[in-house]
């Protein structure tokens, strides 16, 4: 379920916004919800499919991996099982949290070390080793609007003061890991969305997304919550917002968010659950 506070969209029409919030402190990054247990097994069923696939490092993030470690268990309390050979692979998971290291030091802050196991029709082979910017390119329009200024974001973090912000999508499954590997399931699960089942079969998937500057090693870690929930599950004012949004996003966003496919039965589901 996703937590009322972290609902993504704030009104009924789309918006590309970075909204990033300060957190009062590192305590806050890390969160333990009643599906702790159950995310935890499937990250271990993840790491146990393809371990490679799942976690990947760089060598130049050994500093960084070992400050990440050091940093969770003094700033969460968590207690993490050390993997020398690639710390990251025990913090993540120790952690509902995804975890992504970008190097602040390098220009552009290439990505150099993550544990993704819920990501959403992307993958570390994907991503590991490029900068920020060429990361999101598939983001319609990206580099024209909240690009540049969410690059300068991530270099003017501080120690110490964290930020968050939430990133949403609908998917016609309510899977947790939809890895690129997934991608060809996915789209034969669009293709089973009809007007008649999509509330059911549709669902909303939230992120909670944190930065955080790593002092020592000066590097940003990028962790990403991801909650899932049916949208016939959502409160009818969530629903209405729903709906407004996916009426007026423009359609290369909703063909990178993977809407496109299901949009129509989609929309006509929710106008008739929301009169309107």
């Amino acid at each position: 379920m996703i937590p009322a506070k972290y609902f993504p969209l704030r009104q009924p029409e789309y918006e590309l916004r970075i909204g990033a919030t300060p957190l009062g402190s590192a305590a806050e990054i890390f969160e333990a919800d009643e599906a702790f247990g159950a995310e935890l097994e499937l990250k271990r069923a993840c790491m146990a499919f393809d371990e490679s696939y799942y976690c990947q490092a760089l060598p130049e993030a050994a500093e960084a991996q070992v400050e990440l470690v050091e940093w969770i268990c003094s700033s969460s309390g968590v207690s993490v099982d050390v993997v020398e050979r690639l710390p990251i692979l025990g913090a993540g998971n120790c952690v509902q949290e995804d975890l992504l290291i970008l190097d602040a030091k390098q220009p552009g802050l290439p990505l150099i070390a993550g544990h993704l196991c819920f990501a959403n029709a992307w993958c570390l082979d994907d991503k590991i080793g490029r900068p920020f910017m060429e990361i999101h390119g598939p983001v319609p329009d990206f580099d024209k609007t909240i690009g540049p200024s969410s690059e300068k974001l991530l270099e003017r973090l501080k120690p110490g003061r964290p930020v968050s912000r939430l990133n949403w999508a609908v998917k016609s499954t309510g899977q947790m890991d939809l890895t690129s590997r997934w991608d060809a399931r996915v789209a034969e699960w669009n293709r089973e969305v009809d007007a008649g089942n999509a509330g059911a079969r549709c669902w909303m998937r939230a992120e909670r997304q944190t930065l955080s500057l790593l002092e020592q090693s000066r590097t940003v870690l990028f962790t990403l919550h991801t909650y899932t929930q049916t949208v016939e599950s959502l409160t009818l004012q969530q629903q209405k917002i729903l709906l407004g949004v996916l009426r007026s996003c423009p359609e290369d966003m909703l063909r990178y968010k993977g809407i496109l496919p299901f949009a129509a039965p989609l929309v006509e589901w929710l106008s008739l659950h929301c009169g309107g």
